[in-house]
């Protein structure tokens, strides 16, 4: 039995640094997995010295924090907000992390990613948008150590998309913080009474599914490291991918065999599994569980599958006439010359809006939407067109299932609000009388909604929307050259909803000289995490910090006064 020493309870500061060392030691631990790829590509030797330096100095200060705060001595719990500062501090060392290895190969000039761009790709990795400037692909020549850096960014898709904090609350238990450590993560969906219980059972469905996608993506034609990383990524519905053009990597090859690859490779087989992938991720944890137990009933009737089947359908049906009035529009001829590319391509896009995934299906660079266009294989130019673009930032914006991978609103919440204003409307034309229940379903189960979730549900929709048209002004004010209200609302939902598909952002705008390509990135770097924070925890962080500052100013005016009032009674 371990030794506690006895005095005062740790607290405040000196708690949330303690806790965050014991998480840099994790976040140290996380950062040493990508050099398990050394092993299979011995010519990428070079990425140990690199990924060494950033384990260590994780460990080394982790421990340092750990053993100076809190290592034998009580704690105490955490007081108003403390966990939301522990909570926006973890994120920041994680993201930091995962950037140095990128701006470390640039220091040694063998990568070109500045310090903005380097942070970028890595808030965008944990975060799981997968808006990327990153350029060392597994298939451009002359690329720096591609498979490590590739799998480490698949990496910090898979650790971001699970919660990157869900097996640190599990750490603490629920005594000591874990819990409402959890929750500030986001994350109302509480599996089971106990915390580390939840954690096992969420990283166990995760794991399951990402071993089962990868093998389905390699009896589909990929080679076992592409698909690996597309089926973590996919599940954590992040986008990013070992192939310099996406998931379009593969067209060109239907047929023949990848390199390490043992099927024939078949695009559509790949984009279909990547497509139930991210509608896996787009599930809230606890809606797979019911899946799995076989309780059917519970998961159909639940709000947010029914959202995914019906305005899934709805939009998808918007998106592919928009796509062929587009299309015909610029290219005059047969109505339905190309109309089996365009539901495909409908199909694929409009499913990586609603599950704020990301991934690239086409021939195009990552830049995709730019002039409106893509570039389908062997068919020439589809038009998606202004329609098809303003329906995918309401599917971005909409977002994913509450306690899912997915970013957004979140579905539940304009769930909520929209049921809230058919009960309002009903309202108004009943009989004073009568009386209508709130009804909705949850989780399977019918039940009242309370004004809480309602209240909850339109403030967070007012928070959101709000900073999403503050960040969309600042994008066309530092940069109206390349962001119209058009590109600047697009690339912000994208962001903000943490889906991936990008207008202006690519490797050739990093490319871009002066200060104002930088100011992006970090905007859209605010604008990725804040949302998938869902903004609050970022608030309570600050509050956090000015109440405690507050405090300890008052404790020395206090301790002056009182060596005033004993100075003055000795004199006396």
């Amino acid at each position: 039995m371990k030794k506690i020493y006895e005095g005062k309870e740790v607290g405040g500061f000196r708690l949330v640094f303690g806790y965050l060392g014991m998480f840099m030691v994790l976040i140290g631990a996380i950062s040493a997995i990508p050099l398990i790829i050394v092993a299979f590509y011995h010519e990428e030797v070079e990425a140990l010295g690199i990924f060494g330096g950033v384990v260590g100095f994780n460990i080394v200060v982790g421990l340092a924090l750990h053993f100076a705060f809190i290592f034998h001595r009580k704690r105490a719990r955490f007081q108003r907000h403390q966990e939301s500062l522990l909570l926006i501090l973890t994120w920041l060392m994680a993201v930091l992390s995962g950037a140095a290895p990128f701006f470390i190969a640039s220091l040694m000039g063998k990568m070109n990613m500045s310090f903005t761009a380097a942070f970028f790709e890595s808030a965008s990795g944990y975060s799981t948008t997968g808006l990327t400037v990153f350029s060392d692909f597994i298939d451009v020549k002359d690329a720096f150590c591609p498979h490590v850096f590739t799998f480490h960014r698949a990496l910090t898709n898979f650790i971001g998309g699970a919660g990157l904090v869900l097996l640190l609350a599990s750490m603490l238990g629920t005594h000591g913080g874990g819990m409402s450590l959890y929750v500030s993560e986001g994350h109302s969906d509480r599996l089971l009474p106990n915390i580390a219980k939840s954690a096992k059972l969420i990283f166990g469905i995760y794991v399951f599914y990402t071993v089962i996608g990868a093998i389905a993506l390699m009896m589909a034609g990929l080679p076992a490291f592409d698909a690996t990383c597309h089926s973590m990524s996919a599940l954590s519905g992040g986008g990013f991918s070992p192939r310099a053009s996406n998931v379009a990597a593969y067209r060109p090859l239907d047929g023949q065999v990848l390199d390490g690859g043992f099927f024939p490779v078949n695009s559509l087989a790949v984009e279909i599994i990547i497509c139930a992938l991210v509608c896996l991720s787009a599930i809230s944890f606890l809606l797979h569980t019911f899946l799995l137990r076989g309780k059917i009933r519970n998961f159909i009737l639940d709000d947010e599958t029914i959202y995914i089947m019906f305005a899934g359908t709805i939009f998808l049906a918007i998106i592919f006439f928009g796509a062929i009035l587009a299309t015909r529009s610029y290219n005059p001829g047969n109505w339905f010359v190309d109309s089996g590319e365009i539901f495909r391509q409908s199909i694929f896009y409009s499913i990586g809006a609603v599950t704020n995934s990301g991934f690239a299906s086409t021939t195009a660079d990552a830049s995709i939407f730019k002039y409106h266009i893509i570039e389908a294989a062997g068919t020439g130019s589809i038009y998606m067109g202004h329609t098809v673009t303003t329906v995918l930032i309401i599917l971005m914006l909409i977002g994913g299932g509450t306690g899912s991978t997915a970013g957004g609103i979140k579905q539940y919440r304009i769930a909520v609000a929209c049921r809230s204003l058919w009960y309002s409307i009903r309202y108004r034309f009943a009989s004073i009388h009568q009386h209508y229940p709130k009804l909705t379903y949850r989780h399977g189960e019918l039940r009242e909604l309370s004004d809480s979730d309602i209240f909850e549900a339109f403030h967070y929709i007012f928070l959101f929307l709000a900073l999403y048209l503050g960040l969309t002004l600042v994008l066309m004010f530092i940069d109206p050259i390349h962001y119209t209200f058009e590109t600047a609302a697009f690339d912000m939902a994208s962001a903000m909803s943490n889906t991936g598909l990008s207008w202006v952002i690519g490797v050739d705008y990093m490319a871009i000289e002066g200060p104002a390509s930088h100011v992006v990135m970090w905007t859209l770097s605010a604008g990725m995490l804040l949302g998938r924070l869902e903004i609050f925890p970022a608030v309570y962080a600050v509050s956090s910090v000015g109440e405690e500052i507050r405090y300890h100013h008052d404790m020395r005016k206090r301790a002056k006064r009182q060596a005033a009032s004993l100075k003055m009674m000795e004199e006396e």
